[in-house]
Order: C-alpha cells, then structure tokens, then sequence
C-alpha cells in the first residue's frame, strides 16, 4: 500500500507552492478566451457583426489552438515548464490586448486565431506539469484544483467583464475595448512571474525532501522524459486507437459547454430581458454552481475510487440540463437547465483529464494530452457556430442548445465505455502505481 502520509505531505506542499500558481495562470486564460462572450452584444453593434459572425469569431480561436498544440506541449518537453508556460502567457497577454484594437470582422478574426495560437499548450501542459508531483490517487483532486480555476473565472469574468463596460467613453474608448486591453495584463505579469519562480520538476526544488522526491520518481504518474519533444512520439500516438476515442470523447462532451459559454450572456439576456452589465452577473451563477458541484465530485472520486458512474451521470445531466434550457418557457428554469449543463462538464472535467494522463506513458504523453486537448478543443469553433446560425434562423437559441444536449448523451455512452476500459488495463484510481520498471499501459502500446 502507498504510504498515506507522504502523499499527503507533498500534497500540502504543492498545493501552497506550485498549484496556486497553475490556476492563477488558468483563472487568467479562461477570462481572457471567454470575455468576448460577455462583450457580445457591444462588440457586435460597433462592428456590425452578425449572430453567425460572432460564433465564428469566437470559434476561430481554436483553429489556432488545435494546431499549434501538439508542437508546444513537444517544446514544453524540450524546454522546460518554467520557460514555455512564461512565453506562452507573455504571448497570449500581448494578444488579448490587441483585441482591443480590431476594427472590423475581418481583424476580429485573425486576432482571434493568433489568440488561439498564443494560448497553445497551456492547458495539457499544465496536466503533464501537475502530474509529475502525483501518485494516481491525488491525481483527480490535484485536478480538481486546478480546474477550479475554470468557473471561478468565468463566474468573476463576466462580473468584472461587466463592469468594464462602464468604463465606455473614457478617454473616448469604447468599454469593451477597455476590457480588452485591461484583462489582457495579467497575463503578461503572471508570464513575468513564472519565468523566474516556477520549478521545473520535483528534483529541482529544495521544499521536497530526498523521500518524498524518491516516491514520486518511483510512483508519479508522470515523469520527465527527454524524448518527449521526438517526431516518433507524435506518429506512435496517431497510430493509437484509444487516442482517438478520448478525442472524440472530450469533443462530445465539450461542445455544449462552449456554446454555453460564448452564448450564455445572450441566452440569460433573451430569458430575462437584461441589460449587457445585468445579464454578465446573472451568468456568474452557472459557473459559480459548477465550481461547487466539481469539488464534491473530486473529493467523492478520490475518496470511493469509482470514475464510471460519477463520469456517465455528470454526462446525461449535462444532457437534460441543455433540454430543459432549450425547452422551458420559464426563465429561472433555463437558468437552472444551464446551470446544471455546466455542472456535468466541469463535474467530470477533473476524473476525465486523470483518465486520460493514466492512460499514455513517457514520452507519449506530452503529445496524447495535446492532441485530446487540441482537436477535442474544435467544439469551440463547431458549437458556438451552430448555436449562432441557428440564433440567426429562428431567433433563439433553443435549437442550438437541444442539438448540443445530443452531444452529452453521446458523451455519456463514450463515458461509460473508456472508463471501464481505461480502470481495466491501469488499474484505476488505486494507491499503488505501477514501479518504472513495469510494462506501458496496454493502452500505450502499438
């Protein structure tokens, strides 16, 4: 059995030194995506943008993001942590200010692609990066605290988003634009920041002591690898069909979260008849709703070790949750069908990226968890865009939102399938983890 005390001293350890500052960095990015969400309705009064126009605009920046992140998460392994997640949030900072700066449709869109491309390998580094200081068993809640960072965002996004607005006509600047230009700082400091403070590894820091170093060498889910960043790492996985299934199985069950995301602003506008300010603090309450049901889930999955069921129901209330927004004549009703849409994404957000960062070894994982990340993150582009022509059609969102509930009940199904697959052949969630020295998952083998 694995020693319970040591794993929870490095837990305590790096909960106060390391993850702090992965969620700073992920409460940052998830503002400065989604912000465009909540300054929608400016945005696209002062450069004439279309429904459909605008969830293109808010998808092209997953074009950028799915194909740069392959060959970031490769430069993160050849560089180091320290170095590229800095350059990274540097690059992104700089560009979310020149959001501000865009002046028509067309500028909107190339800003929006380089946003993506910027932004690039932040996400899966930060899981690789994290799953080098746990055992298995922490996985899930290391996650969880990580990814706590996600609603809480979006829940303070779209207050201080918001709030931004007010700032309309100082120094004759429109308020969105000022959002822009503001929000995209952080970003810059907190690269700063990284540069200089950010370990690269478990051996690197002196707050770990010899035993606890020694343990997650031998038990850490991940360790460093120096062929990760090799060509061969990236052809080995394309060659893997369980790739592929956590692809699709992350594109599923993603694509209505991110069509709530972008949209959820209009659609608590059409149900409440709000205006822009009032409608970004009634869309803090999914997101805040979602942070506290993902803590409980974290905490019964680490406690209980089951991930199936947890997983598959989190996916079918994502599904009814949509239906019922889609379907309900009552306003608060939508909101609590939102609510509870959101809830079974980020629910399950945390076990799904464990299972995965199980489940491929090495050098292998640093380019799996890009490629799931990357090509799953095109429900950015595919979900928002389909909501937003739909919007165009009937004037409503309703449509939209019962297609993507279509999408959780297909996550649901992969759910099911991949977890029972995946505690197959690792073993699960269990306080063991295999030694170096044992066999690849079957999973990562060819």
């Amino acid at each position: 059995m694995a020693p319970p005390d040591i794993e929870a001293r490095i837990y305590r350890k790096m909960l106060l030194r390391v993850v702090p500052i992965i969620m700073l960095g992920m409460f940052i990015s998830y503002i400065d995506r989604a912000n465009i969400g909540v300054l929608a309705d400016p945005m696209s009064t002062d450069l004439g943008l279309t429904s459909a126009a605008f969830g293109l605009a808010a998808g092209l920046f997953y074009i950028g993001y799915c194909f740069f992140e392959i060959p970031s998460n490769m430069a993160l392994a050849k560089f180091g942590a320290r170095r590229w997640i800095a350059r990274i949030m540097v690059s992104w900072g700089i560009v979310t200010m020149l959001m501000g700066l865009v002046q028509n449709e067309v500028t909107l869109y190339i800003v929006r692609i380089m946003l993506g491309i910027a932004e690039a390998g932040f996400s899966p580094g930060a899981l690789l990066f994290l799953a080098m200081w746990c055992p298995p068993r922490m996985l899930t809640k290391t996650y969880s605290m990580m990814n706590l960072a996600v609603p809480i965002a979006l829940a303070v996004g779209s207050v201080v988003t918001s709030a931004l607005l007010s700032m309309h006509g100082v120094l004759g600047i429109s308020g969105w634009r000022w959002a822009f230009l503001l929000e995209g700082a952080p970003a810059l400091l907190l690269g700063i920041y990284i540069w200089f403070r950010l370990p690269n590894s478990p051996r690197e820091v002196a707050w770990l002591d010899e035993s606890e170093k020694a343990y997650l060498a031998q038990v850490g889910v991940q360790g460093e690898d120096s062929s990760a960043h090799e060509f061969k790492q990236l052809s080995a996985v394309l060659r893997r069909p369980a790739a592929w299934m956590f692809v699709l199985l992350y594109f599923c069950m993603s694509i209505g979260y991110w069509s709530i995301t972008y949209f959820l602003p209009t659609i608590v506008r059409e149900q409440f008849d709000l205006s822009d300010a009032q409608a970004g603090f009634v869309s803090a309450i999914p997101w805040a709703f979602s942070a506290v049901v993902m803590l409980l889930v974290a905490r019964s999955v680490t406690r209980t070790g089951e991930r199936t069921w947890h997983l598959t129901i989190l996916q079918l209330a994502g599904a009814l949750g949509l239906a019922v927004a889609a379907s309900t004549g009552s306003a608060v009703l939508a909101l609590v069908g939102v609510s509870l849409a959101a809830a079974g994404f980020f629910g399950s957000l945390s076990t799904f990226q464990s299972m995965s960062a199980q489940a491929f070894a090495g050098g292998l994982a640093a380019v799996a968890l890009a490629m799931i990340n990357g090509l799953a993150s095109l429900s950015g582009l595919v979900g928002p865009y389909v909501v937003g022509v739909l919007k165009d059609a009937t004037g409503s969102t309703d449509r939209g939102l019962l297609i993507m509930s279509i999408f959780f009940v297909v996550a649901a199904v992969l759910m099911y399938v991949m977890s029972r697959w995946t505690d197959r052949v690792t073993g699960g969630l269990g306080p063991v983890a295999p030694s170096p020295t044992a066999e690849p998952s079957v999973l990562t083998r060819r």
